[in-house]
C-alpha cells in the first residue's frame, strides 16, 4: 500500500492585495522596575500584568473610572475604544490600553 501527501499552496489572485502579518503578532517588554514581561496587541495591559503576577488596582475593566491609571514612562500604547475616564498626561490605564512599543512604567502612591 502507497501512501501520497497532497500539498495545496494558494496565492492571492492577480489584482488581489496581500497585507503583511497583523501588528497583533507583535511581542513588546514591559519594564516595571526590575521586573520584565513580554505582553502582545492582543488583549489590554491589564489581562497581561494579571497574568505575570503583577497587581493593578482597578474597578471597571472598561475605562470608565481610570482605577488603574499607571504612569508610563516611556513608549507608546493605544486604545482600541476612545475611554470615558480622564487620562492624566504621561499615564495609561491598563484595563483597555494596547501595548504598541516596548515600554516602562511604574506605580504611584
Amino acid at each position: 500500500m502507497t501512501s501520497t501527501s497532497k500539498v495545496e499552496h494558494f496565492q492571492p489572485e492577480l489584482g488581489e492585495q496581500t497585507t503583511p502579518t497583523q501588528d497583533k503578532d507583535q511581542v513588546h517588554r514591559v519594564l516595571l522596575g526590575k521586573k520584565q514581561i513580554l505582553v502582545t496587541e492582543d488583549e489590554p495591559l491589564l489581562i497581561q500584568l494579571e497574568r505575570a503576577g503583577i497587581h493593578v488596582e482597578y474597578q471597571c475593566r472598561e475605562g470608565y473610572c481610570s482605577s488603574c491609571s499607571i504612569k508610563l514612562l516611556w513608549g507608546q500604547v493605544s486604545y482600541p475604544f476612545e475611554p470615558l475616564a480622564w487620562v492624566q498626561s504621561g499615564y495609561l490605564l491598563a484595563c483597555c490600553a494596547i501595548v504598541k512599543s516596548d515600554i516602562e512604567i511604574a506605580f504611584f502612591d
